[in-house]
């Protein structure tokens, strides 16, 4: 007997329509990342991470919406939002499985350990501490209904003191500055601010979801401290001789071992997201957990990095350039905010590395150097935004000024770094740099 497909069936009508607009939906983001990299790279002297990151910011209402909106939304749909930000997540919990998997710690910290450690420390805290203290000046101008003061404020600072060690430390390789003690320096101090920024954020993100309510808030706090030790103490262990007997047995990553560290990986996932703590924060723990197994983490970026960040980094970037328009800013205040919030973010991250570099000993050019490298935020940022913006604490105003805060930055961090590193310019070897995460040339 045979039996006709139903639009609810995989292979019915209704199916088909929704691959068929995702598949055209990827093929036109996937391609105006590669042309805007392109032309920023040659035009503009940008590296990857520039062009990507604008690629998506064009493809939403600040670009083609305002040139073309009824195109815009033919390509995508409100309907069909939701599939694409699920592709997204899922490329970002890979991202921060591979981001947590690919810190050195050990290297960063081998030689220098207190002076990365204070400067990574102090230019996290310091901005961190201005974002709380301006916030309250911001969140005065929202409209009604704002939302809630004290998660606006810790958002807000979060937002000040986050530094992208994936972008920066793509912008050491392409500019050919990887072995640089320099940049040694730079990634360290990003890589161990991160590692507290990311633990600060999903802490930030259980008081935000419960608002008030100190009996939700505490027991997810505590859940989440029992589940760190969990991995840690318990899981990190056994998949480490689990992941080195099977590479030892087959010599090289294979698609079973694969399998099951993505089973793991989702599971953690999920587990931070049911404590309420986003998705993105589970992959990242499981990284830094395994990171110690350095043929495990190579074999990983090899096999599996290059997926994530041509495929589904790009499509995080247009779901952002979605939510993100520069209309949506109206008249001199608003924008005068925006500019502000720039140079905020500047100032108190420059000033707090530069100072700290400078009374650790080095000289004004490494320190400044550095101030530069760590107000790169870029993707990291981008990702803490779509956080707020998704648990409402962030209104769409104040999301799209500081997407254009981690924008200008990005832009601002390859010509800066290429002018003040130039004498120290080494080219850098494929496969023996420690100093950077990110995709091959």
């Amino acid at each position: 007997m045979v039996v006709l497909a139903s639009a609810s069936s995989p292979a019915g009508s209704a199916a088909e329509e929704i691959i068929l607009r995702l598949l055209i939906q990827l093929v036109i983001i996937l391609a105006a990342s590669r042309i805007v990299t392109w032309l920023c790279e040659r035009m503009l002297g940008q590296t990857d991470a520039a062009g990507e990151i604008l690629a998506g910011l064009l493809l939403g209402p600040s670009l083609l919406g305002a040139l073309a909106p009824g195109t815009l939304k033919a390509l995508f749909p409100p309907e069909s939002s939701g599939i694409l930000a699920g592709v997204a997540q899922i490329g970002l919990v890979l991202l921060m499985f591979q981001i947590g998997l690919e810190f050195e710690f050990g290297s960063h910290l081998k030689n220098e350990r207190r002076k990365v450690l204070a400067i990574g420390g102090v230019a996290l805290a310091v901005p961190f501490a201005a974002g709380w203290f301006v916030a309250p000046w911001f969140w005065e101008s929202f409209a009604e209904p704002r939302p809630g003061l004290a998660a606006f404020r810790l958002f807000f600072a979060v937002a000040l003191s986050i530094t992208a060690v994936p972008v920066l430390g793509r912008i050491f390789i392409e500019l050919g500055l990887a072995h640089t003690r320099t940049a040694a320096l730079a990634i360290g101090a990003a890589a161990t601010e991160d590692v507290a920024g990311w633990l600060v954020l999903g802490a930030v993100a259980v008081v935000a979801r419960g608002g008030s309510s100190w009996d939700w808030v505490l027991p997810r706090l505590g859940l989440l401290a029992l589940y760190l030790a969990a991995v840690f103490l318990v899981a990190a262990p056994l998949a480490t001789r689990a992941i080195d007997a099977a590479l030892a047995r087959d010599g090289r990553l294979r698609t079973g071992t694969v399998a099951w560290v993505l089973v793991l990986v989702f599971l953690s996932a999920a587990a931070t997201s049911a404590l309420g703590v986003f998705a993105i924060i589970g992959g990242f723990i499981i990284g830094v957990a395994l990171h110690n197994d350095r043929r495990f983490a190579a074999d990983w970026k090899l096999r599996v990095g290059p997926l994530v960040w041509t495929l589904l980094l790009p499509v995080f970037f247009a779901v952002t350039g979605l939510r993100t328009d520069v209309g949506s800013l109206r008249g001199a205040s608003e924008w005068l905010q925006c500019g502000l919030i720039v140079l905020l973010a500047f100032a108190v991250k420059f000033g707090s590395a530069f100072v700290t570099a400078k009374a650790m000993g080095e000289d004004v050019r490494t320190a400044t150097t550095l101030g530069v490298c760590m107000n790169t935020r870029g993707l990291m940022e981008l990702v803490a935004l779509n956080v707020g913006l998704e648990l409402g604490v962030l209104p769409q105003s104040m999301f799209t000024k500081l997407v254009l805060m981690a924008v200008a930055s990005t832009l601002v961090a390859t010509p800066a770094i290429r002018a003040l590193m130039k004498g120290e310019r080494r080219q850098d070897v494929e496969g023996h740099t420690s100093v950077a995460v990110g995709p091959p040339k």
